[in-house]
């Protein structure tokens, strides 16, 4: 074992197989996922597709029944004043359509007062095809109650009643036999468009559920059906139909996909769900595809266990992994042989190198004939022995450089600071404003920039922050401040100077660098305060009570861009007595060593209640609070903040 783990040959061979192998989990990875979701996908479209034939089917049974409702509902309503005739329409009702079990054609009370109280003519099938005909309103049956008479009569349109269970005695047997009835009834009208009865065709339930359960496109797949509210129509178990909704099963295990798919079956909506667990008492995972039989307000689901779909793919993959798993075998041996006669000649050449770096570069470097890769490597040895000394010259110019070009950058860095007001507080002799602001860039020198001024009581400032880092950066930041001065000092509006830095950077900018700015103008004689933003995150503004708050502002675009480009101006009205707190991004996108920025929300959060805080102090605070936030993390942005106090004496 020892002479294995000292062996370069055995090492080599075993990262090259471990390498193969990695190469090939990655390989077969990407392509079960990709056929994994391909056979998934394939599996959605075929079963929606079998789906969408069931309901197809199911919708031309109901189409059928609907259309002789509406054949037969003309003639009724044409003769509402001939009772018996009515027995004749229920007849022909089902003798012309053999899905229909049975035909009511019932009246309201004393309709026909020959007739007595109740009148309902109806026509049904029994099981050996022959059709009876009855009048079945009575006080032991009073249909003026049931759901087919009542829904249709209230809500004055056709419509399909739930399922309900039809209890009667077979002739043959003498057994009570139990058929669960799906009824669509349809309102009666006389000439004068008054209701006077309810037309109603019963299908049988069993019927509808065995064409929904041919639907098996693998062994073990089966399908359900959901009427409203959840119930159970269709189910493997027969013992939850017409009992137990998809909700009580829920409630039973408490599956949030359970719950899932019942909203979403009872909502008539069309879909997949995955489940864990089936619903026929199964641990195996299942996929649901449900699409609506929205005529009568079911939903129908076809239930697919993963080891059906998978079952060939799994096959597959464990036949993959073992002939994965001889090949690298193989492989470690054929490499192990193969590359222990090409390592032999490293072997001299690790022991010049070892001489070598005790500093004796004028050793003999051993020639190896060839021109592979050890023959190369033996020539570079000798070339490396004669630049090395030039090379270690090379460095100390190179170090000597790198000092030079340091100490520029901090003379650069100087500068930059220098072109920014660092003096606080400007103005002494002014108690009516409170002003603060810091630049630490995240290089010797960087892009953001504060800057301010008093003209004719007007107070001016700015913040900006320069796209990028380093001294392109600080080059644009100076043209910009220099910028702001001078359109300040010119008494121009916001937008105005917004406008002229645009257009003064966009022309001929082939670099395709932008500031965003948050230019401001503030009349000290009432606290007014005009603003043009471009593209600047927005101020804060403290009110008197410490609420922090985020200031609206419009989205124009940063300057630099595009010359000619308008940029609109703001009011906010009058800041006095609040606190205005102006930042570049280096503050919420401050992160830690895990990568988490500070954030939008945690500067509200710190800056609440701050209204008393001077303008110093609330830097120092929020610039303590980022300190801790970051930890040991690097700084990766340039990071100023100005805070503005107005106080207006009155």
């Amino acid at each position: 074992m020892k002479k294995f783990r000292e062996s370069f040959s055995a090492k080599l061979a075993v990262f090259t197989a471990m390498l193969a192998s990695l190469v090939f989990l990655i390989c077969y990875s990407i392509f079960f996922y990709s056929t994994h979701k391909a056979v998934k996908k394939e599996v959605e479209k075929m079963a929606m597709c079998q789906l969408d034939n069931t309901v197809l089917r199911v919708t031309n049974l109901l189409n059928s029944v609907e259309q002789s409702a509406s054949d037969i509902l003309t003639f009724v309503e044409t003769h509402t004043d001939e009772p018996d005739l009515m027995f004749t329409f229920a007849r022909l009702v089902v003798e012309k359509n053999p899905n229909i079990t049975g035909c009511s054609i019932a009246f309201e009370p004393d309709h026909f007062s020959d007739k007595g109280y109740y009148f309902s003519a109806y026509a049904g099938r029994e099981q050996d095809g022959t059709i009876t005909v009855e009048q079945e309103g009575s006080e032991s049956y009073n249909y003026l109650y049931m759901d087919w008479y009542q829904i249709p009569k209230l809500l004055k349109k056709p419509y399909w009643v739930d399922p309900y269970n039809d209890i009667y005695e077979d002739e043959v047997n003498g057994k009570i036999q139990i058929e669960t009835i799906c009824s669509y009834g349809s309102p009666i009208h006389d000439q004068e468009g008054n209701f006077i009865g309810v037309l109603s065709i019963d299908v049988s339930q069993n019927w509808m559920s065995k064409i929904i359960g041919e639907l098996k496109p693998y062994p073990d797949s089966y399908t359900i059906a959901l009427g409203r509210g959840g119930i159970y129509l269709v189910h493997p178990d027969s013992t939850v139909l017409g009992s137990h909704t998809i909700f009580t099963e829920y409630m039973a295990t408490g599956n949030e996909e359970l719950h899932t798919l019942g909203e979403q079956m009872v909502g008539c909506q069309r879909g997949m769900q995955s489940l864990k667990g089936d619903l026929s008492g199964r641990k195996d995972n299942c996929y649901v595809f449900f699409t609506p039989l929205e005529q009568i307000g079911w939903s129908v689901g076809l239930v697919c266990h993963e080891s059906d779909i998978y079952s060939g793919l799994n096959s597959l993959k464990w036949m993959l992994i073992g002939m994965t798993i001889i090949g690298v075998f193989a492989m470690i041996v054929i490499c192990i042989i193969s590359i222990r006669k090409r390592v032999k000649p490293l072997e001299e050449l690790a022991k010049s190198a070892y001489v070598m770096a005790k500093g004796n570069f004028d050793m003999e470097i051993p020639v190896i004939r060839g021109v592979d890769e050890v023959a190369l490597l033996s020539k570079a040895f000798r070339n490396m022995q004669h630049s090395l000394v030039d090379y270690i010259d090379e460095l100390k110019s190179t170090t000597a450089k790198k000092e030079r070009i340091e100490g520029e950058l901090h003379i650069a860095h100087d500068i930059q600071m220098g072109m920014i007001p660092k003096i606080f507080p400007p103005y002494p002799d002014r108690s009516d404003i409170d002003i603060y602001a810091t630049l630490v860039p995240a290089k010797e020198v960087g892009g953001d920039l504060y800057d301010f001024l008093i003209l004719d009581n007007k107070f001016y400032f700015c913040i900006g922050d320069v796209s990028g880092k380093g001294v392109p950066a600080s080059l644009l930041m100076a043209v910009c401040r220099n910028l702001f001065r001078t359109m300040a000092g010119q008494g121009l509006q916001p937008s105005e100077i917004v406008t002229m830095i645009n257009d003064t950077m966009g022309e001929n900018n082939e670099s395709g660098m932008f500031i965003t700015l948050f230019v401001a103008m503030v009349d000290m004689s009432d606290g007014n305060m005009i603003f043009c933003n471009a593209g600047h995150n927005p101020p804060v503004i403290i009110d008197n009570d410490g609420k922090a708050s985020y200031m609206n502002v419009l989205s124009n675009i940063p300057a630099g861009l595009f010359d000619g480009m308008p940029f609109e101006q703001q009011v906010y009205g009058s800041i006095d007595g609040l606190t205005l707190f102006l930042y570049t991004d280096g503050l919420t996108e401050a992160e830690d060593i895990d990568q988490n920025q500070y954030g939008d929300d945690k500067l509200i959060e710190e800056l609440t209640g701050r209204q008393d805080n001077k303008a110093q102090q609330l830097i120092e605070y929020i610039s303590e609070t980022v300190k801790v936030h970051a930890g040991e993390a690097e700084q990766s942005d340039d990071l100023t903040i100005m805070t503005i106090k107005i106080n207006i004496k009155k």
